[in-house]
């Protein structure tokens, strides 16, 4: 009886170091390749939505509510994706120059998302389009990087 009590304790503490090593355990630089992919991605996504919803309050075709609620969720989303890639690590010299190259446009979408939030608030055609025109160039750079990601 007390053999098996024992070995349950045992097996248990072996599951606990396992999880509290694997909370602490170094990002793979594959792992991390992988999480900032998917940051891009998100970012290429909510920079598409920014600019549609940029486009259509240019053209009339939505309301203030719809436009800050889309906003609202594209800043969240581009906040993540920042915010994944900054919590994370670099593994190594390879790792590092990745982070380093996604992030001043990961930056830069949500700054610009933060104008256009302002422009349609304001209701500022000229800095609507120059969000826009912000925005296609910094998801081109994101649309980019992920291709050479995959």
């Amino acid at each position: 009886m007390r053999k098996r009590r024992w070995a349950g304790l045992v097996g248990v503490g072996a599951v606990l170091l396992a999880v509290v090593l694997l909370g602490v355990w170094p990002e793979s630089p594959s792992s991390y390749r992988s999480t900032v992919e998917s940051s891009v991605q998100d970012a290429v996504s909510a920079v598409g939505t920014a600019r549609l919803t940029a486009q259509s309050a240019l053209s009339g075709n939505t309301f203030g509510a719809y436009e800050s609620t889309a906003l609202e969720d594209v800043g969240d989303n581009l906040t993540t994706a920042v915010t994944d890639v900054i919590e994370l690590p670099p593994t190594d010299q390879d790792t590092r120059r990745l982070r380093d190259e996604v992030l001043p446009p990961l930056q830069d979408s949500a700054r610009i998302v933060g104008d256009l939030d302002l422009a349609i608030q304001n209701d500022d055609r000229d800095a609507i389009n120059a969000c826009v025109a912000g925005l296609t160039a910094v998801g081109d750079r994101l649309a980019t990087t992920l291709e050479r990601l995959r």
